[in-house]
Parts: C-alpha cells; structure tokens; sequence
C-alpha cells in the first residue's frame, strides 16, 4: 500500500478489501444494500464514492480524490 492512499471506510474501521469480501459472500451489488445494513458509508459518507466503484471494479485502494478526478 502507498503512504497515503485511501483504503478503508473510517468511521467503521473496514478496509474496502473486507466490504469487498463482504459484498460478494452476501451478493450485494449497491452502496444502498451496504449501507441499510449498516456495514460502511453511513456516517461521513466520505468513503461512499471509493465504496461504489469498490463494488463496480474490484479496485481496492484509491489515491485521495482518484473517484473525482475527470476522465480524459
């Protein structure tokens, strides 16, 4: 891991690998699911845009704002 990197959901302390494995031992495919569970993403909210792409790609560690950056 790169100092710095952006690798877990802070406020309950799970690493976007362990919402991963999570996900796919529970067939969850949405932020909404995760979070009506209370799993991750329900109380800053800052790691639900890392947290989504977690569920789309597999990608596990971001760079800080990498989810924001523009595409070119």
């Amino acid at each position: 891991m790169a100092p710095n990197n952006v690798t877990e959901c802070i406020c309950h302390d799970r690493e976007f690998i362990e919402i991963k494995q999570y996900a796919n031992q529970n067939n969850i495919t949405s932020l909404d699911e995760l979070q009506n569970q209370n799993y991750c993403s329900n109380s800053c909210g800052l790691c639900a845009p890392y947290v989504e792409i977690v569920l789309e790609t597999g990608q596990t560690e971001f760079k800080p704002g990498e989810p924001f950056r523009k595409k070119r």
